[in-house]
């Protein structure tokens, strides 16, 4: 006799159709529209289509303690200061920080249906991106630092990762996010999920192991738009090379071992805690 298995609640959601699934969003939760960002609403990403042929969608989520749950578990005080989620239009902040809040909520208090809506989503943006015959890639932690890899699940059966959920449902599509937990190694982590590590006012050390390691380190320089950056930068004894990382937001394609160079912007501007270091070399390459 053949046993009954029990369906988990993400197993139940998933049979329902996404716009059942946002309308339930909406009523549960207020969650207004998309889970995922369209990939051109923030000019940064939207690069990646013009300079890479890919279509990246980023998810935002309320940064840290925001919501009144923590989404960055790792941040320091200048990271949390600097940080781009009230980045953009004036104009539009208070809608969007809303809209953040309630999503990240919605994680945190019903995750089945939370992830249910954006495997629905990332399978809407699969088919998008085959119809404008242009890769695909999405960025979760766009204003926050998930683990995706090590929050689960119970689907058909089995405990799988959130993250390996959505890559079932676009098995072509690249993942990428900047972190701060420097164990996270590009070791353990599947292939299609690169990470690239942020450097912040009191890590130097765990950046430097980064560094010696052969991945990546983002670090936020006191230049302004349009000038250069270092060509190379020494954090804790470890020199590396810097690449631009304001030319596109694609970081799979970056080469190995460098410090990815970013301009401080908004209110990183003018920090005086240490996350954005001092561009005092004396050799630099154009922007």
């Amino acid at each position: 006799m053949l046993m009954k298995t029990e369906l988990s609640p993400l197993d139940t959601y998933s049979l329902m159709t996404k716009a059942a699934l946002a309308r339930l969003a909406r009523e549960l939760f207020d969650v207004k529209g998309s889970l995922l960002a369209d990939p051109l609403s923030n000019p940064k990403i939207a690069k990646n289509a013009k300079e890479n042929g890919v279509l990246t969608f980023p998810l935002h989520l309320a940064p840290h303690t925001m919501s009144g749950y923590n989404t960055c578990a790792m941040a320091s005080a200048g990271c949390a200061e600097a940080c781009l989620n009230t980045a953009g239009n004036p104009m539009y902040l208070k809608g969007k920080l809303a809209a953040r809040i309630a999503k990240t909520k919605m994680y945190f208090e019903n995750r089945p249906l939370f992830v249910a809506l954006l495997i629905k989503e990332v399978v809407a943006a699969r088919n998008k991106a085959s119809k404008q015959n242009m890769a695909l890639a999405f960025r979760l932690n766009a204003t926050s630092d998930i683990k995706w890899e090590k929050s689960k699940l119970k689907h058909v059966g089995l405990m799988l990762s959130i993250l390996s959920l959505l890559h079932s449902a676009a098995p072509l599509a690249k993942f990428y996010d900047y972190a701060k937990d420097h164990k996270r190694t590009s070791n353990t982590l599947p292939a299609y999920y690169s990470l690239t590590y942020s450097l912040s006012e009191n890590n130097d050390i765990s950046s430097s192991i980064v560094l010696s390691r052969g991945d990546n380190l983002a670090v936020v320089f006191d230049v302004k738009r349009g000038k250069p950056l270092p060509a190379r930068h020494t954090i804790n004894g470890v020199t590396a090379i810097v690449i631009d990382g304001d030319l596109t937001d694609y970081r799979p394609e970056d080469i190995k071992g460098v410090i990815v160079g970013l301009r401080a912007k908004g209110e990183a501007i003018g920090d005086a805690s240490g996350f954005v270091r001092k561009s005092n070399q004396t050799t630099f390459f154009k922007a």
